[in-house]
């Protein structure tokens, strides 16, 4: 009976054990305090991919997530860097990561583009994004006035370089007048030579009939730096030499070069597509301080229905030394219309 006795009792003190220990499970904990036990199967997409004994497969949004703890060791892919075979523990309110490359400190699991016991396999040999925004107004009666205004921007991401075309279109009328034309395009070259360095070039072309301008085209080459890359922020900046020809309905011609500065930024708040997204450059003389000239486009996108959104947008541009006096420097406008990603 000793022995019977003896070998029940550690058999129940296995038991409960194995019920206590925390180790033996991964624990996710959520932003507003609360935590399950369960496993992590990955993160695709902006979620975390996790199985609960309790509640089964679930794919909950990585903003909700604070901190992972894990018995097993997962490969990590972050906007940074690619972490292998890494234990994920919480230590003073912090997200620690132990991997083969040392210990890391994870700010914030958004970062975090993808894991699971191994990465899938390289991207697609070519991807491409992109969309359009598309604004028109129409009024009669005691005044006539159509307005068109078209913004249309394409991405192409091949291995390691990165090709991005942009149109802008513009037209305006009152009373059977045109009061604005104008038109810009533009493409930029991306050649990543660390994951988040890359060299660049660009070069557009614009025509604003009511600002005087016939014609303007520049090109240009730099760096830039991928800030971040993840499933809900993008930021990248580019700072490069341009040459700059100007030339005016009156004759007068400008060729310069100049310091092109860009900053294109995209904020995803979830996977359903309610985006806040924010372009701009500024371009400024090397020849003349007082010539500088900055354009912007910020604006908010909410879907609708599949890939068709609306989108409520702010353009502003401001140009330091205009070709006339009588042309005002600053242009502001706001529309609202629809969008079609791609």
């Amino acid at each position: 009976m000793t022995i019977r006795n003896s070998l029940r009792r550690a058999v129940l003190t296995g038991l409960l054990l194995l019920l206590c220990n925390p180790a033996l499970a991964d624990r996710i904990y959520f932003s507003n305090g609360e935590s399950i036990t369960g496993t992590l199967e990955g993160v695709e997409q902006g979620k975390v991919q996790w199985t609960s004994p309790m509640l089964g497969s679930l794919n909950i949004e990585q903003h909700h997530v604070s901190w992972i703890e894990t018995d097993e060791r997962y490969d990590l892919k972050t906007s940074r860097r690619t972490l292998t075979n890494c234990w994920m523990y919480k230590q003073r309110e912090r997200q620690l990561l132990q991997c083969d490359e040392g210990v890391h400190s994870l700010t914030d699991w958004k970062l975090v583009v993808k894991a699971g016991e191994a990465l899938q396999g390289p991207q697609p040999f070519l991807t491409q994004t992109g969309g359009v925004v598309i604004a028109a107004e129409n009024s009669s009666g005691n005044n006539n006035i159509d307005k068109y205004n078209v913004d249309a921007r394409t991405e192409l991401r091949l291995i390691e370089t990165r090709h991005t075309l942009a149109l802008r279109y513009q037209e305006e009328s009152a009373e059977g007048q045109n009061t604005r034309n104008m038109w810009r395009t533009s493409y930029q070259y991306d050649q990543f030579f660390t994951q988040q360095w890359f060299l660049t070039g660009n070069a557009f072309y614009e025509e604003d009939e009511f600002r005087e301008l016939d014609q303007r085209y520049s090109a240009g080459i730099g760096m830039g730096y991928q800030f971040l890359e993840t499933s809900y922020f993008d930021l990248n900046g580019k700072g490069t030499i341009n040459y700059v020809d100007e030339q005016f309905d009156t004759g007068e011609q400008r060729q310069r070069p100049a310091l092109l500065w860009n900053l294109d930024f995209k904020w995803r708040f979830n996977d359903r597509g309610v985006e806040m997204y924010h372009r701009h450059f500024l371009l400024q003389s090397f020849t003349e301080t007082d010539d500088f000239e900055i354009s912007t486009v910020t604006g908010f996108k909410y879907p609708i229905s599949g890939k068709l959104n609306s989108v409520i947008q702010l353009e502003y541009d401001y140009d330091n030394l205009p070709a006339e006096g009588n042309v005002d420097k600053r242009d502001q406008k706001w529309s609202i219309g629809l969008n079609y990603d791609w």
